[in-house]
């Protein structure tokens, strides 16, 4: 985002080039430390290259979210390839990239690690670099250890070329350092409220508290399964969301479509959106940072540059979109509306064509519908580029710690205390999260002669901002579609009683309509999926593929639960009997094994270190 464009200079580039290739023999150059590190910008040009490794192609950029999370029971890829369907081994490219890259950002964490104390400056301004720096290394070892198990723990600069042999370390003890560098990271970082940044490409404690959550519930989970983590996924996620003696620092933002608009439209939501990977620029020239994944794979189907061109290489699977709730009363065909708001966001109804000029055109096939989240048609940089988008990724928001609050609750205390959380989610989803809006307009009376749609206008009730049309068929009015079930925002106006529908023009006269509006209990859980440990785990684990979906959690929730490899072949009993038989939707379930809870060791570092070890089945 342009406010953030100094947060990633590209001198860091230079800056650390000597860190690329952590566990390799060719560095291409190398910049002295000892004539480096000297001064408080100097610090935070080196800072700038940990964030910078982050959001490079070979991580977050790409490689990780398409390559390596598009397959799974909510979305699959458009195309078949042998990495995004598990069929890649140790030499795959991609995988080496991905294991590089996460290296090379904790050399330069090592390095600006080793350093920052020796450099003269504010001290709290330095804690919160230090404190960054903690944190983003024991980030990127937590990316390292959930996706490859027992990896090589290094904590010191890379002094040589010739420190290459050095052998795994245990995952638990990983995650101890992991877990160390993250709360050494929390006593030194500020909140959002002290730092005002308004913006959440910086980490901040917050921030590192939800993180923490995850961490703990990975470990809770397989193949760890180390249960007492769950008391600490519970204290960490707690904090976030019921600080001692302060006001919370996040919300849920009212309209869960506006959160992937303000990505758009280069806008911050530090309530929601907690941390996030920056990205700018259209590569025109400049300081340019942009992401392929964001809209342009993971994207409405678009060949027009001026509306912005994706290939929409992620689409939305049929169990994703059955499983948001039904409007039984819903006449569209040949899918009826549904009270989530969640669906018709997440899984696109339509795409732009296939023509150079954008034509909107819908798709009601649900196993064809793209992975809607990120729509570069609300973008505001001009021109777009082709290839890359300047869209932020949420590493985290506050709908994921919620949902980590309510399965941690869950599984420490039962489900007593923690559906609540879980209904927070929901009732922002159906658009009731502060009061209730429109919820159905059903025609009482087709009337006669329509031929063109008639206007449809909504009023009274005490509320506002709800929006419907109708359709006709041989002059009858047949239905009414909410395009908008009223405000959203926090202060609202909400309906407190049913509006009054009138229907106006079209040619034809006597259509009448009535409204029926939510109440404050329409989203919550129910009484079954509430009655016990199991039964709320099961639905929370369903609530995060609604709210999360395509957001590179889904693949290692599923590890984490214990059934990956089983899910991922109930997935594929469930496409091949509700016709989802094209390869692209099957052969990922059809490939996956239990190796892939893993990924392979690169073959190029088990060629150079001696002492790695290869990963079952590869």
């Amino acid at each position: 985002m342009k406010q953030l464009k100094y947060f990633y200079l590209i001198i860091l580039a230079a800056i650390t080039t000597s860190c690329q290739k952590v566990l390799d023999t060719n560095p291409t150059d190398f910049i002295d430390p000892k004539a480096f590190y000297k001064t408080p910008e100097q610090l935070q040009s080196a800072l700038n290259g940990v964030y910078n490794a982050l959001g490079t192609i070979e991580v977050y950029g790409n490689n990780y979210l398409y390559m390596f999370t598009t397959n799974t029971d909510e979305s699959y890829g458009k195309t078949v390839e042998l990495t995004t369907t598990y069929q890649y081994d140790a030499a795959d490219a991609k995988n080496e990239l991905f294991w590089k890259g996460l290296y090379t950002g904790i050399q330069r964490a090592n390095l600006l690690l080793s350093k920052v104390d020796d450099v003269e400056m504010d001290q709290t301004a330095k804690n919160v670099i230090k404190g960054q720096a903690l944190f983003l290394r024991g980030f990127q070892y937590f990316m390292l250890v959930s996706n490859y198990g027992d990896v090589p723990l290094i904590l010191t600069p890379t002094a040589s070329v010739t420190e290459v042999n050095i052998a795994r370390t245990p995952m638990r003890e990983v995650y101890a350092q992991i877990t160390k560098d993250m709360i050494d990271a929390e006593s030194l970082l500020q909140t959002q409220t002290a730092t005002s940044l308004g913006m959440g490409g910086k980490v901040t404690r917050t921030a590192v508290q939800g993180m923490l959550a995850r961490v703990y519930l990975y470990m809770a989970g397989f193949p760890l399964n180390d249960t007492e983590k769950y008391k600490d996924a519970l204290f960490w996620a707690d904090k976030v969301v019921h600080p001692t003696g302060n006001a919370p620092e996040h919300a849920l933002n009212p309209d869960y479509r506006d959160i992937f608009l303000k990505y758009a439209k280069e806008q911050y939501d530090v309530k929601e959106s907690m941390w996030e990977l920056e990205f700018w620029g259209n590569n025109t020239g400049g300081v340019n940072f942009g992401n392929t994944y964001t809209g342009r794979f993971c994207g409405i189907t678009c060949n027009d540059a001026n509306k912005g061109f994706s290939s929409g290489s992620v689409n939305a699977t049929r169990k994703l979109y059955n499983s948001y709730q039904l409007n039984p009363l819903s006449t569209a065909t040949p899918n009826k509306a549904s009270f989530d708001w969640r669906r018709d966001w997440n899984c696109a109804n339509y795409t732009w064509g296939s023509g150079a000029t954008a034509v909107k055109t819908n798709v009601t096939n649900t196993w064809l519908m793209n992975a809607g989240k990120w729509r570069r048609e609300y973008e505001i940089v001009e021109p777009k580029d082709k290839n890359y988008t300047s869209q932020n990724f949420a590493f985290l928001r506050y709908s994921d710690v919620l949902l980590m609050l309510a399965e941690a609750e869950n599984e420490v205390n039962g489900p007593a205390n923690a559906y609540q959380y879980v209904n927070m989610v929901r009732k922002r989803a159906y658009g009731i999260l502060y009061g209730n809006v429109v919820k159905h307009i059903a025609v009482t009376k087709g009337g006669t002669g329509y031929t063109s749609v008639p206007t449809v206008t909504i009023t009274g009730g005490g509320g506002s901002g709800a929006t419907a049309e109708a359709t006709i068929s041989a002059g009858v009015v047949t239905g009414i579609i909410i395009t908008s079930p009223g405000t959203l925002t926090a202060s609202g106006p909400y309906y407190t009683t049913a509006p009054t529908i009138t229907i106006t023009g079209g040619g034809g006269s006597g259509a009448t309509a009535t409204a029926t509006i939510t109440q404050s209990t329409d989203a919550d859980l129910s009484t079954l999926e509430i009655s016990s440990k199991t039964t709320l785990l099961d639905a929370i684990k369903e609530e995060r593929s609604r709210e999360l979906c395509f957001e590179g959690l889904r693949r290692n929730d599923l590890i984490r639960w214990g059934k990956f490899v089983a899910d991922m072949k109930a997935f594929l009993t469930y496409a091949n009997g509700n016709a989802g038989t094209a390869t692209n939707i099957t052969t990922a379930a059809t490939k996956v094994s239990s190796r892939n809870i893993f990924m392979p060791i690169p073959i190029h570092d088990i060629q150079l270190n001696n002492l790695l070890v290869q990963n079952p089945g590869y």
